[in-house]
């Protein structure tokens, strides 16, 4: 089949501050992801994403952005960016950046110009009113409004004071953030994350959310925020901003769907349109909050499947800078990560990855003094944070493991040199190696990337058993849950041993005969994929 490149890419998400420091203040930034394309090309991936590089005063590391024409001397400079879209492009990578559309920084020159008066410019550029019309919160802690002495109005902020929302229902505006948007299409820039991408509409009315069951220490959280995100217009200015890309060839736009509850995969797939005329693709973070079993992984993946849809395209993600990382979560078991990712990278769609992932990196230890995040701050001791998944890249052995010359703006991981870049070159059963060998089979099988994805059903629960077909090419996928060895017979599916052929397993030393009396034998957390000479499945 014919597709965009996004319809069956390998995306590797980059946070600057944390992959490369080429000026050694400690601080990742572009010409550091330069000096790294080798690397990132040698993993087989074809494009990166780059959380926020704009001007921004950092009140949450670059989520709060004041200019969007402009980068942050954090991280370097306009040449900088024009050098890395040009190099990555080299390198057939494509370059995705990360917009904030819903709110801007208090510093930006549209709030600054907006607070000055209710006769400015540009005075409905954000959301104001004389009182606190309702009880919406911030996400970030206390409510969304906060009075502004200089124009003697409240204005809502979805997250901190310093960013407040900007106002989709006035033309104005969303011409002002569309012409933000073509400045980064025309720079060549191949596509966009698009941040809270559900919440830019409001309720006109600014009626009361309702209160959710249960208790939970954010405030935010015992809210159903029915009134402050996924307005139907909402959906009406994704249209408009994809007609806006769509007059560019080749560029896609991904979303960030916040979600009542943890799986919700239907309001995530809503945002790519009825026709897939609203978003090119948007994350649904059913796995990220799924507790590991194969039943729960399994209805997971058909609900997602059944929500895009055939003629939409579902993306899968493990991972990213908001939660902490896989093999963390799996209480730093390596068969359990190895096995998360192979059933994430023998899907049909596109497959995000976040940047260490490929070194098994743990998340970081960070102490209460020294953290950063000003959600961990607030949140103390009943969240954490998101600073220890977001702790430095390591390459090398050593001091400061091959980021930077100075200390690092975040801890490494606790035994840093066991994940190094330089280490796992070396191994040829490490993490690094498993990763390049899974991305690069996933890249020359069309089937795995494109195919149909049927999942068979197992009286064994441990077990999560799928095929995926393209054409004349089938392959066979089993998954084992279980830290015990899995039998399956070959005869469920009509097979006889003599029909298949494995082409890939988690387990490189296999404690088992892969086949006994036509028995498929699978080692614990053991992810195998066979391909099968016969189509009958």
């Amino acid at each position: 089949m014919d597709l965009a490149w996004w319809q069956d890419c390998v995306v590797y998400q980059i946070y600057p501050r944390s992959f490369q420091d080429s000026n050694n203040d400690g601080i990742g930034d572009l010409q550091g992801i330069i000096q790294r394309l080798d690397y990132i090309k040698s993993l087989g991936v074809d494009a990166i994403w780059l959380n926020p590089i704009f001007t921004s005063p950092m009140a949450d590391f670059g989520y709060d952005i004041s200019d969007y024409r402009d980068i942050d001397p954090i991280f370097g400079s306009m040449a900088d960016v024009d050098l890395l879209i040009e190099k990555a492009h080299e390198y057939s990578l494509k370059v995705i950046f990360d917009l904030v559309l819903n709110h801007t920084s208090n510093k930006h020159p549209w709030f600054l110009e907006s607070r000055k008066s209710k006769d400015s410019k540009k005075a409905d550029y954000y959301i104001w009113n004389d009182t606190v019309p309702n009880n919406w919160k911030g996400a970030f802690g206390g409510r969304g409004w906060t009075f502004d002495k200089q124009r003697g109005q409240f204005y809502f902020h979805s997250f901190l004071p310093q960013q407040p929302d900007l106002n989709w229902r006035n033309p104005a505006t969303v011409d002002s953030i569309f012409g933000e948007v073509r400045f980064w299409l025309e720079k060549g820039v191949d596509g966009f994350r698009l941040d809270v991408i559900n919440s830019i509409v409001k309720d006109e009315s600014f009626r009361d959310n309702p209160k959710a069951f249960g208790h939970r220490p954010r405030p935010y959280d015992m809210q159903r925020h029915i009134f402050d995100r996924n307005r139907p217009e909402s959906h009406s200015k994704v249209k408009m901003l994809r007609k806006l890309v769509d007059t560019f060839p080749d560029r896609m736009l991904v979303g960030e769907i916040m979600v009542e509850n943890p799986g919700e995969p239907e309001l995530a797939a809503s945002y790519l349109g009825k026709t897939g005329e609203e978003l090119n693709l948007s994350f649904d973070f059913s796995l990220i909050t799924t507790s590991f079993s194969a039943q729960k992984w399994q209805r997971c993946a058909k609900r997602w499947y059944e929500a895009v849809g055939m003629h939409r395209t579902p993306t899968w993600v493990m991972n990213n800078h908001d939660v902490s990382r896989s093999i963390s979560r799996f209480s730093n078991n390596e068969q359990k990560a190895r096995l998360a990712t192979f059933f994430q990278l023998t899907q049909r769609g596109a497959i995000f990855l976040y940047y260490g992932e490929e070194l098994g990196l743990r998340d970081s230890f960070v102490y209460r003094k020294d953290m950063q995040d000003p959600l961990g701050r607030r949140y103390w001791p009943f969240y954490r944070g998101r600073d220890a998944q977001r702790g430095p890249m390591v390459w090398s052995v050593g001091a400061n493991h091959g980021f930077s010359e100075s200390d690092p703006w975040l801890p490494f991981t606790k035994h840093a040199n066991r994940y190094t870049v330089e280490n796992q070159e070396l191994e040829p059963d490490s993490m690094l190696s498993f990763y390049r060998s899974l991305i690069e089979l996933r890249s020359h099988e069309p089937a795995l990337r494109q195919g149909m994805c049927v999942f068979q059903e197992q009286q064994n629960t441990s077990l999560i058993v799928y095929t995926r077909s393209l054409d004349e090419t089938q392959f066979l996928v089993l998954v084992n849950f279980s830290s015990k060895m899995q039998s399956v017979s070959f005869g469920e599916f009509g097979l006889r041993s003599s029909d298949s052929e494995e082409i890939f397993s988690t387990t490189s030393n296999s404690k088992q005969p892969r086949f006994s009396y036509e028995n498929i034998n699978l080692d614990g957390y053991e992810g195998v994929l066979l391909r099968i000479n016969k189509l009958n499945i």
